[in-house]
């Protein structure tokens, strides 16, 4: 088999991605390079995703893992990787998708570059419905030190050599958010970056996005735990590495922004306690109609969300 029919292995982890799941599965069957298996691990969803993916099943190159128990993304990328059999990984989000010609792109950049372990592209960045998208001003090659470590650049379309990722501990259980990140920093020290200036990829940008808007201060801890598991990992190596400097400044941060949120919720909380004592004494009635109700959903998470 020559470099021009390489095998991708699609890993596709899903969690509650119902609205947006199968889009992601019709780009890959739209693929004009169609030597490809798509590898969908469901973590544990509550809606109706996986009665979407089942609709796909009947297909050979096709196969879903359900867990039991929900993993989060490092742990469901981990089980779609030792499900994989082909020779390169490639990463598609299921509330994302990839261009017609991603996978044919990616072949033959693999063919020209077999030097290459990890290639990866430009990407559109689109709003919640892939709409008004634009190409990414912050993808790109990485500079002369081989490192993203000082200047990250790596983003969608990502796929390396199995080979190589078999090199590394591979994606973990532990690292709940920020998996990319940890994933690059462990191929970049067993193998060299390709980029293609080329977008083959479209980014969804919406609410419930694993690293986006409310989910950023998670995303940036687990930011900071795959810094400090690089730093660690290169210590006493020529790889470029963190400062101990550069993980002190995360950690208060973090630490900081984690007294805010304390404090805000502090504040919710004895806020909402000081107008419910008033409406008590004003409006009895009222609190017991309230309290009747609590084991309603709408009101419990609307409660919910005060805190």
């Amino acid at each position: 088999m020559n470099e021009k029919e390489l095998y991708f292995s699609i890993l596709m982890a899903n969690y509650n991605n119902s609205e947006y799941i199968e889009v992601a599965i019709e780009s890959v069957l739209k693929q004009s390079y169609q030597f490809w298996e798509l590898v969908i691990v469901d973590d544990n969803s509550s809606d109706n995703s996986l009665e979407i993916i089942k609709k796909y099943l009947d297909r050979e190159n096709i196969k879903l893992i359900k867990h039991e128990k929900n993993l989060g993304y490092g742990g469901t990328l981990k089980t779609a990787s030792m499900n994989a059999t082909k020779d390169i990984l490639c990463i598609v989000d299921a509330d994302d998708k990839l261009h017609e010609k991603a996978l044919e792109v990616l072949a033959d950049a693999y063919s020209e570059f077999s030097g290459f372990g990890f290639i990866y592209s430009n990407m559109w960045i689109c709003d919640s419905n892939l709409e008004d998208c634009k190409p990414s001003e912050t993808a790109g090659p990485i500079d002369s030190k081989k490192t993203t470590v000082f200047n990250h650049r790596v983003f969608h379309l990502k796929s390396f050599r199995r080979e190589i990722y078999e090199n590394t501990v591979g994606f973990e259980i532990s690292q709940k958010r920020s998996v990319d990140k940890d994933i690059i920093y462990k191929l970049e020290e067993v193998t060299d970056f390709k980029f293609i200036d080329q977008p083959l990829y479209y980014y969804r940008r919406h609410q419930s996005g694993i690293s986006q808007f409310e989910n950023q201060p998670e995303a940036f801890f687990y930011h900071y735990i795959a810094k400090h598991k690089t730093y660690w990992r290169r210590l006493n190596t020529d790889l470029p590495n963190f400062s101990k400097g550069d993980l002190y400044k995360d950690y208060f941060i973090i630490t900081f922004k984690s007294i805010l949120n304390l404090r805000k919720k502090l504040f919710n909380f004895f806020k909402i306690n000081i107008i419910l004592v008033f409406i008590q004494k004003r409006y009895p009635n009222l609190i017991l109609a309230i309290k009747k109700n609590l084991s309603n959903e709408p009101f419990k998470s609307f409660f919910q969300s005060l805190f």
